[in-house]
């Protein structure tokens, strides 16, 4: 009957192990609250009001607000990987009025590649043990200087 039981356990820990870990960061309006803000009739305050100011306004002028989410799956000891991305974006006119409600997805996106150079270092990379033990046989002229006086 043991056997039965350790076999069972580790079955459904082998099982858990699998579930990915899902995390889920941002705010995006859903699409029912997004179809509440009418373009050409809502202003700020009343977007304000029936789906929340964002953290993230324009990059140079407050004339769009943006919405971000994004949902990450890390499937054990792998980098999380980005499974789902929504963008909303309230653009207004020059009055304050709502002029378009634009709505992204991971699949609207583009990747970036960012520019990872790094300076060269001169010399040789020494492992671990090398750091230790490195000067164990090392005679320095200070230690000469220290033994003659």
């Amino acid at each position: 009957m043991r056997p039965t039981i350790f076999a069972t356990t580790a079955l459904v820990l082998a099982l858990a192990a699998c579930e990915p870990i899902v995390r889920t960061h941002g705010y995006t309006p859903t699409d029912s609250q997004l179809d509440a803000v009418q373009p050409g009739l809502d202003t700020a305050q009343t977007v304000s009001a029936k789906i929340g100011r964002p953290s993230t306004g324009g990059v140079i002028r407050d004339d769009t607000w943006f919405y971000v989410s994004s949902r990450t799956e890390t499937l054990a000891y792998n980098a999380p990987e980005v499974v789902e991305r929504r963008v909303i974006a309230v653009r207004f006119d020059g009055d304050g009025v709502v002029d378009a409600v634009d709505r992204f997805g991971l699949e609207d996106g583009r990747v970036i590649n960012l520019v990872t150079r790094a300076t060269p270092t001169f010399g040789r990379e020494l492992t671990v043990l090398q750091q230790i033990f490195g000067n164990l046989g090392n005679v320095g002229a200070t230690t000469v200087e220290g033994l003659a006086n």
